[in-house]
């Protein structure tokens, strides 16, 4: 079963972009342009295994490490991936994977398999 992915920037042809290479690629995807609706459907749904988050969102919006923190309070074994100019990438991959901005969309894709593969390889050898 294709793992559910939620896809947080606040550029809606980034977020297009990704969700429909996700899709296209086998993933379950949705995508937000707004951080705090996405923090609320991590919050009801069952089955999210990853968050692709930006660093910074406009002013008044919790920026990509608060939305993460608040992320894996709710789910703390969700993966995380964070996309930032890369002078972001220290404070990130203390959290989690990252890639810097332009993103290149099968350098994503080919990040999102390994980390969803070790998961579920992680969850074959638990059961």
């Amino acid at each position: 079963m294709p793992a559910r992915i939620v896809v947080v920037h606040d550029e809606a042809e980034f977020t297009d972009a990704v969700v429909g290479a996700l899709l296209h690629a086998g993933w379950g995807a949705v995508g937000f342009l707004d951080p705090m609706a996405a923090l609320e459907a991590l919050g009801r749904a069952q089955d999210i295994e990853m968050l692709i988050t930006r660093m910074r969102f406009g002013l008044g919006r919790p920026h990509g490490i608060s939305l993460a923190l608040m992320a894996r309070h709710r789910r703390p074994k969700i993966k995380l991936l964070f996309t930032a100019l890369p002078e972001y990438e220290a404070e990130a991959i203390k959290m989690g994977a990252f890639l810097p901005l332009p993103i290149d969309i099968p350098e994503l894709l080919a990040v999102v398999d390994g980390m969803l593969a070790k998961q579920a390889k992680a969850a074959r050898t638990d059961a």
